[in-house]
């Protein structure tokens, strides 16, 4: 398990702010499970841009939520987690744990293999695309998600928009296409 957190270095120093930001990004789109722990104090803590990652990760199907309850300016957060069942806890510590069983046992992966969220790697759709790869010879190079739907039943499968760079096995040049698992169907495009 890998856990990308965005802290100083031991000297205290930070990155410049754009390459912070730009670090933050990429930790987020390879995460499989992204945690917002928000204590909002509006006077010391507000933690405003945590709305703004929020508001691009809480449909993504990794986001899980965590909150005291005495955390101030919460409810629109709160509201949107409710209508697209993202786990939210109150401690720091049930929050972690809701994290943990998002990821439950996780799964191995390398190199491009790790910009495929879990929740899609998972599903038969891609495992049934991907095996098809890997047996022509071609290698994953990179993914992003581009669209996510949750299943409307807890044993169904999401619907999801994969951008993804394959290579080639005779080495031609790398390829980029859109994988679309939606409707019961799945299909390169």
């Amino acid at each position: 398990m890998a856990v990308f957190l965005p802290e100083p270095t031991a000297d205290g120093s930070n990155p410049p702010y754009a390459d912070q930001i730009a670090w933050e990004e990429e930790a987020m789109r390879r995460s499989d499970v992204v945690l917002f722990w928000i204590p909002r104090e509006m006077n010391r803590l507000p933690g405003l841009v945590s709305n703004i990652k929020w508001g691009v990760w809480y449909d993504s199907g990794r986001a899980v939520l965590g909150a005291p309850p005495e955390a101030e300016r919460m409810a629109y957060l709160l509201h949107f987690a409710e209508a697209f069942w993202v786990p939210v806890e109150r401690t720091l510590q049930e929050a972690a744990g809701a994290a943990l069983r998002a990821v439950g046992r996780g799964s191995r992966r390398t190199g491009g293999e790790r910009a495929v969220p879990l929740v899609v790697w998972r599903s038969e759709r891609f495992q049934r695309w991907y095996a098809t790869l890997r047996s022509a010879g071609c290698r994953l190079l990179d993914a992003r998600l581009e669209w996510y739907e949750q299943a409307a039943a807890p044993d169904g499968e999401p619907a999801w928009l994969l951008t993804i760079m394959v290579a080639p096995g005779d080495g031609a040049v790398p390829s980029v296409h859109r994988l679309l698992s939606a409707q019961g169907q799945g299909m390169l495009m």
